[in-house]
């Protein structure tokens, strides 16, 4: 049954920030019927920390601001629109939980967390759980939550908003809340400023008609901006809804934000079907728009590309002559002609080109037409072709030569994986692995484990005791002549943690400079970097990715580390149930899944294509 959508649609605050084919599909008729997936258990852990920090950040404000904040009760919206209007007009200088009436003309709802007042009106204030400053060579404007008034700001040094985008996804939500204030007369008069609460229990100031960062770009432009295009999708789908025989508004394309979407399956598999080029994991707009221009349209096309043109066109964009302009020159030259003499004397040109085989005219433009037309105008195009070809092959092939790939393995060999709560390891685990006659080792899976509250003393004493046995069994291997390794995914998670517990100073622990000559023994090998400088895959090089492509499989229907936290939250509550053991099994399956990559490492992905190997384009 066919929903009934209001005329016009109007859309909240979020409605900027989800991709534009899912905003497209929620208001599409066809998915009316959908199944929607419940959330994960880590997903939902995070959407309940948010609000837990919501609700504790008002709670903490109304404590100390007293009659200075009002809560709107979540009652129906009439009732909720009347209070927060009322509590406008008295000038209450915080209102916690508003709802705002609808900005009919703008077409928006909302709700924001906090309605903060200013000189002459309201500011729109954020809870977020997310860290939204770090460290750098700017300043932040900041308030405490006691004194939460742009006021009575005051600037903060060596600071600036983190990379990722979160801090300016934010800031199209402040800005939605801005333009809803505007519409009923409550918006302050004397700048475009919003506020973010994070993680930290701290209140950064945005402004909001201020340029930010490398987009050079004001927030409230890119907000107006991109409502405004949020708009025309919705309006065209409801049309479409009335008469199907109209085209949609956007044709699904696969990035980043498709994981975990409610349409994930339904765009993947009209995606796949077509082996649609944006199956190239981490391709951008501008790239797809580039090579859709030229007629790359799937991922076999892309895999097909000329790759010594395309690196060639990488190499030659950091000059004062791109390929672009070489190929342009070469178009209106003799094919006989040398090369040498159509780029004049741009020496580093002329080398790039000697080093890649181009000497002629006819030796360049002999290549294929489709590549010289895209290459040089699409940033990390050897990336993606390369990733292209990965796919193209099952999800990975060889960047070296398959005599060239090695394992790193040992005669007694030993996977190791830590679990950690809150940048806290409550379980190192370890995997032993004999692969010759070894006089008193023992092979299996070994844990050292505590869910006892964890101190930092606590932490370090448990490090103390698996490093001891650690260095006790590479003592008793070396001692008989063996050659002794340990395997982990991704040094820096391990490294760190160690550091973290040698740092406390206590009783059995090794010192700096015994982690330091370990890490450097040669003893110590980090399989993501092995596979990194081995292989090209077609999406993340993380082990879940890699040792399912190697053949393994974990036990847990949801392996991640995560969902481990969840896990450990109930191994260490009143009533743990199975949780320990299955904390224990997950970690046991991590080393187990280290050990899988390593042989399949050293055997079966030497049959692998190899990405430089000729590839047919359709």
């Amino acid at each position: 049954m066919a929903r009934e959508i209001p005329t016009p649609p109007q859309l909240n605050a979020y409605a900027t920030q989800p991709c534009e084919v899912s905003l497209q599909n929620s208001f599409d008729n066809d998915f009316d019927d959908l199944v929607r997936p419940e959330h994960s258990d880590a997903t939902q852990r995070r959407i309940d920390a948010g609000k837990n920090h919501e609700a504790q950040i008002i709670a903490s404000m109304a404590a100390s601001l007293g009659d200075e904040l009002v809560i709107i009760a979540d009652s129906n919206r009439l009732d909720a629109q009347a209070a927060t209007l009322d509590a406008i007009a008295s000038e209450i200088p915080v209102i916690a939980q508003a709802w705002l009436p609808a900005d009919t003309t703008g077409r928006r709802i909302g709700r924001p967390d906090l309605l903060v007042r200013g000189n002459d009106g309201y500011l729109p204030v954020e809870i977020k759980l997310h860290l939204l400053a770090t460290e750098g060579n700017a300043s932040l404007e900041s308030s405490t939550l006691d004194k939460p008034f742009a006021q009575e700001s005051f600037s903060v040094p060596n600071q600036k908003f983190r990379k990722g985008g979160l801090w300016f996804t934010d800031s199209l939500q402040l800005a939605h809340y801005f333009r809803m204030l505007e519409a009923v007369g409550a918006a302050v008069s004397d700048g475009f400023l919003g506020g973010i609460i994070d993680g930290s229990e701290t209140l950064w100031w945005i402004d909001l008609d201020l340029t930010h960062g490398r987009t050079h770009q004001r927030p409230l432009d890119a907000y107006d901006e991109t409502f405004a295009q949020r708009i025309s999708i919705v309006d065209a789908t409801v049309q479409r809804n009335i008469d199907r025989s109209l085209p949609r508004a956007r044709d699904p394309w696969w990035h980043k934000e498709c994981e975990g979407c409610p349409y994930e399956d339904v765009c993947f598999e009209e995606l796949n079907a077509r082996d649609d080029v944006s199956l190239v994991r981490w391709s951008t707009t501008d790239a797809l728009e580039k090579l859709r221009g030229v007629g790359v349209m799937t991922r076999q096309q892309l895999a097909g590309l000329d790759l010594v043109i395309v690196d060639l066109g990488a190499r030659l964009s950091d000059t004062s002559m791109p390929l672009p302009q070489v190929v342009e020159r070469a178009r209106l030259a003799a094919p006989s002609e040398e090369l040498a003499d159509v780029v004049g004397q741009r020496l580093g040109v002329r080398r790039h080109l000697a080093s890649s085989g181009f000497v002629l005219v006819e030796d360049l433009l002999g290549r294929d037409q489709l590549t010289l037309s895209v290459a040089g105008t699409v940033r990390d195009l050897g990336r993606s072709v390369r990733r292209a070809r990965a796919g193209v092959a099952g999800g990975v092939a060889l960047s070296i030569e398959p005599d060239q790939i090695t394992a790193k393995r040992a005669d007694v060999e030993v996977d190791i994986d830590m679990e950690s709560y809150e940048h806290a390891t409550y379980l190192w685990g370890a995997l032993v692995s004999v692969n010759c006659e070894a006089e008193g080792i023992t092979e299996g899976y070994v844990p050292f484990v505590t869910f006892e509250p964890l101190s930092d003393e606590r932490e370090a004493e448990l490090f103390g005791e698996f490093w001891t046995w650690l260095m006790d069994l590479r003592k008793r291997v070396v001692a008989q002549g063996l050659s002794f390794r340990s395997y982990c995914f991704w040094h820096p998670a391990e490294e760190g943690q160690m550091r973290r517990a040698v740092a406390t100073g206590g009783p059995g622990l090794p010192r700096e400079r015994d982690l330091k000559a370990f890490f450097g023994s040669g003893q110590w090998i980090d399989l993501h970097q092995l596979c990194k400088e081995q292989l090209v895959t077609e999406g993340p090089l993380g082990l879940k990715a890699m040792a399912t492509i190697a053949g393994f499989s974990w036990r847990d229907d949801d392996p991640s580390g995560e969902a481990s936290i969840g896990w450990y939250e109930e191994a260490i509550s009143s009533t743990p149930g199975a949780a320990k053991e299955r904390l224990l099994a997950y970690n046991e399956d991590d080393v187990a899944a280290t050990r899988a990559l390593r042989t399949w490492l050293d055997g079966p992905a030497r049959e692998l294509p190899h990405v430089n190997d000729s590839w047919n384009r359709p």
